[in-house]
């Protein structure tokens, strides 16, 4: 379908004033909406500002709390850290003395196990020495039990020598006697001196039945004691009758005529060395043991506990060992 062409003239100039005023008044109206548009903006933009300050006052508020706690918080931690960190030091400090005074201590144990090893050693090699030892101690002790049995037998073969060596002597002074207490005088007549003796006793006797006299020093020699004078008669009847005889009638100076003071005069058997020294371990003995009787016959000693009971015959030492254990 075909237009009718307009009836209307185009002019080649048309009016544009009215155009202007249009455009004028659209620009004004652009830029009220878009001042209103604007103000909208600004207002919601302030609004969204008071929402968005606020917003971050709260936050910031929730921020500054949990940032107040948490450094509390991490405050306390720190120093609960901070005495953990003291304590730490501390047991360090404890832990480092401990290690010193175990180093020492280690160091003293082994001082103590090289000297325990040194020990060791030197008891092992006791040990061994000792073993050792043992087995020549074992050898030595059969040679000496061998050597005690023949030293015993030595000693018996001894007393027993010595015994007979004893009897022998002593039956070479079978017909003496000792004759102690006498004063010694110068030029003194020692046969003439026996001769009143016997005569006082009432033993008869001539100068004939004197076979020798003499005057014997002691061994030791005490100050103001006389020598004793041995004398050897001619029968062994004589020599008992003498002695029994003085005993009975208690001789002193005075009876056979000596001047000065009475002192008394001891007619006795002339015994051995060893006799003597017997005889004066039997009248111990006797005193310590309550024997009543200690006595000599023919050069033998003899001692006894009471009249009821035996003599017993002493030839040394051992015997009155023997009479000691059997008590």
């Amino acid at each position: 379908m075909q237009r009718s062409p307009s009836n209307k003239r185009h002019d080649s100039n048309p009016d544009l004033s009215n155009i202007g005023v249009r455009k004028r008044k659209n620009d004004h109206d652009i830029t009220e909406s878009f001042q209103a548009f604007t103000d909208t903006i600004l207002k919601k933009m302030d609004s969204w500002k008071t929402v968005i300050d606020k917003n971050l006052s709260q936050i910031n508020d929730t921020l500054n709390d949990i940032i107040k706690k948490d450094l509390t918080i991490l405050k306390e931690e720190s120093l609960e850290l901070k005495t953990e960190i003291k304590n730490v030091r501390k047991e360090y400090t404890e832990i480092k003395s401990c290690v010193a005074v175990l180093s020492a201590q280690q160091s003293e144990m082994q001082k103590e196990i090289i000297t325990l090893q040194k020990s060791v050693q030197f008891n092992s090699d006791w040990h061994d020495e000792t073993t050792k030892n043992i087995e020549v101690l074992f050898e030595l002790t059969k040679q000496t039990d061998s050597l005690k049995s023949e030293i015993n037998n030595l000693k018996l073969q001894n007393q027993q020598l010595n015994r007979q060596m004893n009897i022998n002597e002593q039956r070479d002074r079978m017909l003496n006697v000792e004759i102690v207490g006498m004063p010694e005088s110068i030029n003194e007549d020692l046969n003439d001196t026996i001769l009143r003796i016997c005569k006082h006793v009432g033993v008869k006797i001539d100068t004939n039945d004197i076979l020798q006299v003499n005057r014997v020093s002691p061994k030791v020699k005490l100050p103001g004691r006389s020598r004793v004078i041995i004398a050897k008669m001619k029968s062994r009847l004589l020599k008992d009758n003498l002695i029994s005889l003085s005993r009975k009638n208690r001789l002193t100076t005075k009876d056979i005529g000596l001047a000065g003071e009475s002192r008394p005069i001891f007619i006795n058997e002339h015994l051995t060395s060893h006799n003597k020294q017997l005889l004066k371990k039997c009248k111990d003995f006797a005193k310590s043991s309550q024997y009543q009787f200690v006595w000599t016959k023919n050069g033998r000693i003899f001692v006894r506990r009471n009249d009821t009971s035996p003599g017993l015959q002493i030839f040394d030492e051992e015997d009155l060992k023997k009479i000691i254990t059997k008590q």
